[in-house]
């Protein structure tokens, strides 16, 4: 007997190559002073630091985002799992009326694949270091980082699951958004729309 989550649409396999419009949300303000002030704050290192909630000004900003015009034609939320993005999405969910999806794989950009380099100082030379390679990773690299190609392939394997949506609304994190769209910068709560071809 066959088994199927009813929380998903089927994939219509004939719709193969067809395009999806997204509404990308960057998360709002996140606010790591809780962390940051525990006697070790090591121990919320690397994804520990994805626990940390929006500021107050982060969560002001997500609640006005959530009003934005473009938002009614969307059919469904998605929103990454880390709590900043999770947080700025559940506005959106609540002004909108959408239904709201998590998806653990539209995640930040890893900087460390290999437990060598969780602290802030390292995160931030292995973030030099991908953008000085242009997202990709030298053999020689000291850092074992999450490829700009890898990421995006990340991200396109996880968007299969919705591709019988026409438009949707994701709230994920601004290197991931790069990836797909050219803006260098990307601020708190800032949308951008696109069209990807799956």
């Amino acid at each position: 007997m066959e088994m199927r989550q009813t929380e998903f649409v089927l994939v219509d396999l004939d719709r193969l190559g067809t395009k999806m419009k997204i509404i990308f949300v960057r998360h709002g303000e996140p606010d790591y002073s809780m962390l940051d002030k525990l006697e070790n704050p090591q121990l919320y290192s690397g994804f520990g630091r994805d626990l940390a909630p929006l500021t107050g000004k982060g969560r002001c900003l997500a609640k006005e985002v959530a009003k934005t015009a473009c938002f009614g034609k969307a059919e469904i939320i998605i929103s990454s799992s880390v709590t900043r993005a999770l947080e700025t999405a559940h506005y959106i969910a609540v002004e909108t009326g959408l239904d709201l999806f998590v998806e653990p794989f539209f995640h930040e950009w890893r900087p460390d694949l290999n437990g060598t380099n969780s602290d802030l100082t390292s995160v931030l030379v292995a973030h030099e270091y991908y953008l000085k390679h242009q997202g990709g990773l030298p053999e020689d690299s000291p850092y074992r980082y999450e490829t700009a190609l890898e990421m995006r392939h990340r991200f396109l394997r996880a968007l299969e699951k919705y591709k019988n949506y026409k438009t949707i609304i994701i709230v994920t994190h601004g290197m991931l958004m790069r990836q797909f769209v050219p803006n260098e910068k990307i601020d708190f709560c800032q949308v951008i729309e696109c069209e990807l071809e799956i």
